[in-house]
């Protein structure tokens, strides 16, 4: 099952976005009466191998981190990094 939702709905609503695609697997976000982007859950995924040739191959290719990461290790550990800029005033 899937549901087609806004570009504007999907950007001001991101949480129920998020809701939609884990309560039904996949939503499509429509601009100008075209499908532009498809969200699907980790579940929906790994059961729609023509998505990414195959699920296995796809989280072999990852190296593993895909059931349990929605972004490679390397750029969550980026992200953590925290770096005040010069000026940075705690004040």
């Amino acid at each position: 099952m899937s549901k087609q939702i806004s570009a504007t709905d999907a950007k001001n609503n991101f949480g129920g976005l998020l809701e939609d695609v884990q309560a039904l697997g996949r939503v499509e976000i429509v601009k100008h009466g075209r499908v532009v982007a498809v969200v699907l859950s980790p579940r929906e995924l790994e059961t729609r191998p023509d998505a990414v040739g195959s699920a296995e191959s796809a989280q072999s290719a990852a190296g593993g981190w895909a059931r349990t990461h929605m972004i490679p290790p390397e750029l969550a550990r980026r992200a953590r990094v925290t770096r005040r800029s010069p000026g940075f005033d705690d004040d």
